[in-house]
């Protein structure tokens, strides 16, 4: 048996600016403790969304600052989703190299770790493209949540 729906979607459109980042922060984190999550688990999910939002602004929208990015928030009962989504160049997600940490450390590297902690954060996070638009999907189950449920 599956958890209740929450309330309805949340949909929210920030200027693809990277000042309007701590606003997709501060709200990615209150509507995950809406969803049930703890202080902990909200600021993680807050930091993978933030990330999400940041490679759409500097990779999809090459530092254009007159794009939006649309954020859809759903509380879907067992699992917590955001969809990050943008009109920008595609992504191939099988592009962006995996990430050999111990060697990234040693060469002092900085960025390009926002897809690997993504990964890291939620249970879920898949890329697509719809109707001329890019779809970057963050799953995350809630505590006590069906991993297998649909």
């Amino acid at each position: 048996m599956s958890a209740p729906r929450g309330p309805a979607p949340l949909i929210l459109q920030v200027p693809s600016r990277t000042e309007f980042l701590a606003v997709v922060r501060d709200v990615t984190r209150s509507w995950a403790m809406v969803a049930g999550f703890d202080a902990k688990d909200a600021d993680q999910i807050a930091l993978a969304v933030d990330e999400a939002a940041t490679n759409v602004i500097e990779h999809a929208y090459a530092g254009a600052t007159d794009q939006v990015v649309e954020l859809r928030y759903e509380d879907r009962g067992d699992d917590f989703r955001v969809d990050v989504v943008d009109q920008g160049r595609a992504v191939d997600p099988k592009a962006v190299p995996r990430v050999d940490l111990d060697r990234y450390v040693s060469e002092g590297r900085k960025g390009g770790l926002g897809v690997h902690l993504m990964g890291k954060i939620m249970d879920s996070v898949t890329f697509r493209r719809s109707a001329r638009r890019n779809v970057c999907c963050l799953v995350r189950q809630k505590p006590g949540g069906d991993p297998g449920a649909p």
